[in-house]
């Protein structure tokens, strides 16, 4: 963070790359710096209403880094949020507290319970980081099913074929949403390492929408 702005949690903002920043980051950078909506109007030659509506969408769209000092308290937040704010903060991340927040995940994840855990893993999917694949591998026989799931769904954002032995072994999962998800990555994947287990699993289960999956699949091979 610059010296010469106040510390406003994860929030990171150059002026150097204004010509990258929308009018509305612009806005509420300026208002970051402790400048008032008034001198603002004037900096950038807008109404005050404009610049309002400008503050207020950069509340909403940095609430999270902004309460946050560290990738720790970004990453409780995260897990607090309900599932749109989680989507929407993860999108419009900058790169350097991307980076941050996945390493420490990769750090500190055997240490992480509960909704952090789901979290953590729900956060490598969505970011598609192949440098966690052993975590998600480990994490996709858990003891936890929520647990099981988000790792099974993350190695089908992912799409690497490296992980076709866990999703082989996550066929066999007692839980029917986490054997959905493996069917899912395998289409992702487009392997045919599952073709005879997959059509075994159509012929014994009772679930509709498997049954669809098992034939998706059997399709796109």
């Amino acid at each position: 963070m610059e010296s010469d702005r106040m510390d406003n949690g994860l929030i990171n903002f150059k002026w150097d790359y204004i010509d990258s920043y929308t009018d509305e980051q612009i806005s509420y950078f300026l208002f970051l710096e402790g400048k008032s909506i008034e001198a603002i109007s004037k900096i950038r030659n807008i109404d005050r209403v404009t610049v309002q509506k400008h503050i207020i969408e950069g509340k909403i769209k940095y609430r999270f880094l902004a309460k946050s000092k560290n990738p720790k308290e970004l990453l409780d937040s995260i897990s607090r949020a309900g599932k749109y704010d989680k989507t929407y903060l993860i999108s419009n991340m900058d790169e350097k507290n991307k980076q941050a927040l996945l390493n420490y995940i990769r750090e500190k994840y055997v240490e992480l319970y509960g909704k952090d855990k789901e979290t953590a893993i729900w956060i490598l999917g969505e970011l598609k980081d192949r440098k966690s694949k052993d975590i998600l591998i480990k994490a996709s026989v858990h003891k936890h099913v929520n647990v099981r799931r988000m790792a099974v769904s993350a190695m089908g954002k992912i799409k690497d074929s490296s992980f076709e032995s866990a999703l082989l072994r996550a066929l066999e999962d007692m839980n029917p949403q986490v054997v959905s998800y493996a069917i899912k990555a395998f289409i992702k994947i487009n392997s045919k390492i599952a073709l005879n287990r997959i059509q075994e699993i159509k012929k014994s289960t009772d679930k509709d929408y498997l049954k669809r999956l098992c034939d998706e699949y059997i399709n796109s091979i």
